[in-house]
């Protein structure tokens, strides 16, 4: 999906509860990484996120948000991979508080993976995940996005509540009809990804909280805030 297609696709979810998740869900990603490049993202020895990581480079980047640029930590970086590249385990162990890891798993994780995240999260790193429900990642991060629960239905969105800590407001879900034809479960996995990026490059992510509540209830009642 190109950044057109992924745009336009955005603009149609406005008020959605897929929009509406993807896009609180990359706007904490900036909200809660406030120490300069403490954004990683890590993932299955055998999957890990680079695609997820090069779009969100891509338009925090061409947002000018350079101090949230990502890094994707990696299992075991070949000794001659280029710097961004070559950053192993060890940045895991340096991690803290002011910092988010966001953890990209489409199968149930292994529990080597699920080790690693409780030992970041036990030195105050924030979590997030996107996965698809299992249950053992769900109760270490601190957000979640499954992408399994969003994905078309038929003509329209099947979606059920996702839960959100940090005091983010309660959204009702909703059935929103739209022109899309259904998408398999891995294509909606993709997609969710390329919201998120969008998301996490709006210049609102760093607003108060009342003025993202105020938003989303103008999109609940349909209009456009101005």
């Amino acid at each position: 999906m190109d950044l057109t297609r992924a745009s336009l696709l955005r603009e149609m979810l406005t008020g959605t509860e897929l929009g509406t998740q993807t896009r609180n869900f990359g706007h904490s990603l900036r909200r809660y990484t406030t120490r300069t490049g403490g954004l990683m993202l890590f993932g299955p020895v055998d999957e890990e996120p680079w695609h997820l990581t090069a779009h969100l480079d891509d338009e925090l980047h061409r947002a000018g948000v350079d101090s949230v640029r990502p890094s994707l930590v990696r299992w075991a970086p070949p000794p001659d991979a280029p710097p961004h590249l070559a950053i192993g385990l060890d940045r895991l162990r340096d991690a803290g508080r002011g910092e988010s890891l966001l953890v990209v798993a489409e199968e149930d994780p292994a529990d080597t993976l699920l080790e690693r995240i409780s030992d970041v999260r036990r030195r105050g790193t924030t979590i997030f995940s996107i996965g698809n429900g299992d249950q053992e990642l769900t109760s270490l991060s601190h957000e979640v996005l499954t992408p399994e629960l969003l994905v078309p239905d038929g003509f329209g969105w099947s979606s059920r509540p996702i839960s959100f800590d940090h005091d983010e407001p309660e959204y009702e879900p909703q059935l929103a009809q739209t022109d899309l034809d259904a998408s398999p479960y891995a294509e909606g996995f993709e997609m969710a990804q390329h919201l998120v990026s969008l998301a996490a490059a709006d210049d609102e992510a760093g607003q108060p909280a009342w003025r993202r509540r105020l938003r989303a209830a103008i999109e609940r009642l349909g209009g456009e805030p101005g």
